[in-house]
């Protein structure tokens, strides 16, 4: 599997497991400059989140380039949206285009915007390996980060320096030496900033072990004068 990028150049499989990443944290590229974001805001801000195969390349125009893809989980996603079967990202390489030739691209965690019941994602959304993240981070996204979204993570880029003092609804997100990834870091790999019982936001660290998902309980039996008698 390789991937092209603007003038020809490919790059070798073992590169492209780190690539989207790289992408989603990127400095500024031509006219396209992503924002570091905690993987807890890539859910919270996405209109859609899903994990999905990529099957093909689609059908491109002028403007953006598609790509077949079917759906394996569905994490996030609006009321009454379509059945998505493409994704869409800007074909322009400055408009923070991705692109990937490859027949196929298995369990990727995709998290977009939806347009007229479409999914675009471009390189600064989350678009990566699902099998790379944490078990934190899996539950995170299948679960935990929703409970956290009324809360703000806000990265301490000038870490040399004192970071400054969170808000009530705020987080500060350390790493050590600035190195801001998804992969680096207590609270970026195993934590999340959720509401605390006093109002205020704080860290908190996901317990895979000892947390019950969520199910829906079954609907409650109906009693008949029947089954009455024949109990």
């Amino acid at each position: 599997m390789t991937l092209e990028v603007k003038g020809g150049t490919t790059m070798g499989p073992a590169f492209l497991l780190a690539f989207p990443l790289l992408l989603a944290l990127s400095t500024p590229c031509d006219a396209c400059e992503c924002k570091i974001q905690h993987p807890q805001t890539f859910y919270c801000m996405s209109d859609i989140v899903i994990i999905g195969n990529i099957l093909e390349h689609g059908k491109d125009t002028a403007l953006k380039r598609s790509y077949r893809i079917n759906i394996t989980q569905i994490l996030k996603i609006p009321k009454k949206t379509p059945p998505i079967t493409s994704v869409y990202t800007p074909k322009d390489w400055g408009s923070c285009g991705y692109e990937v030739r490859t027949s196929q691209q298995s369990q990727l965690l995709i998290a977009g915007y939806l347009r007229k019941g479409a999914l675009y994602f471009t390189r600064c959304h989350m678009v990566y390996f699902w099998y790379r993240l944490t078990d934190e981070q899996r539950l995170g996204f299948q679960e935990l980060y929703k409970n956290g979204c009324k809360c703000q993570i806000q990265p301490c880029l000038l870490c040399w320096r004192h970071c400054p003092q969170p808000d009530r609804r705020e987080c500060v997100w350390r790493q050590k030496d600035c190195n801001y990834r998804i992969w680096n870091g207590d609270q970026s790999l195993y934590s999340m900033c959720a509401p605390r019982p006093d109002g205020h936001c704080g860290w908190t660290r996901i317990d895979i072990l000892n947390y019950h998902r969520e199910t829906t309980p079954p609907p409650p039996r109906q009693t008949t004068p029947e089954m009455l008698y024949i109990m």
